[in-house]
């Protein structure tokens, strides 16, 4: 029996694609016009009907008018390859957006991939970010511990006064408590990263026999 996911479906239904002011067509495609494989190629990919719009504005100013029935046939046919368990644990599992496309009766199995691979994505995110931790505080700790070690030299020149050496001497008490904090700092970012870690390898061992292995 199919393990149930964890996080509620709702928290998925956000934006799909992202524009980036490029045209989504070339001179060539819009000539061509083979929309039902342009459709079938936007559905696979998990495209909205937002889409068609983006080739509308790409081939207008190639004076070429994209066939909608064909567009949506062929995208409705690859919908089909996209709404899957597989392809929602992949698109879950890498941060991507769901835009709501899948037809009613695949979203839910879709949605429930996509669940899953959301846990996925979390537990990575949160080694990640753990891992970016532990590495800021241990170069951290190596920048004070040589600043500590400058100051030490300094502190044996022999002209100094006693106020001087007083002064080096509470600046290296100073950095020496900056060094073990960011040792502090870094040990609880090791403990993260380490229960992180572990938390992917059992998700990984949860879902291999319903996604493979990733």
């Amino acid at each position: 029996m199919r393990i149930q996911p964890i996080i509620g479906l709702c928290a998925v239904l956000v934006s799909g694609a992202v524009l980036n002011g490029c045209a989504t067509l070339s001179e060539e495609q819009c000539a061509v016009g083979d929309w039902y494989g342009i459709g079938q190629s936007d559905g696979n990919s998990g495209y909205s009907h937002q889409r068609l719009e983006e080739h509308i504005e790409a081939c207008q100013r190639h004076g070429v008018t994209p066939d909608h029935v064909q567009y949506e046939q062929g995208r409705r046919a690859g919908l089909r390859s996209y709404c899957t368990p597989e392809r929602g644990f992949r698109a879950g599992r890498m941060g991507n957006s769901y835009g709501g496309v899948c037809p009613a009766e695949l979203e839910r199995d879709f949605l429930a991939g996509y669940s899953d691979g959301q846990l996925v994505h979390a537990a990575q995110g949160a080694y990640d970010a753990a891992q970016n931790d532990y590495n800021r505080h241990q170069q951290a700790a190596r920048d004070l511990e040589s600043r500590i070690r400058t100051e030490e030299t300094a502190a044996q020149a022999p002209d100094l006064t006693d106020d001087q050496r007083r002064i080096i001497r509470d600046r290296i008490r100073s950095l020496r408590n900056d060094r073990d904090r960011a040792l502090d700092q870094a040990r609880d970012a090791e403990w993260r990263m380490r229960e992180a870690e572990r938390d992917v390898r059992e998700l990984r061992a949860r879902f291999a026999a319903y996604y493979g292995s990733w």
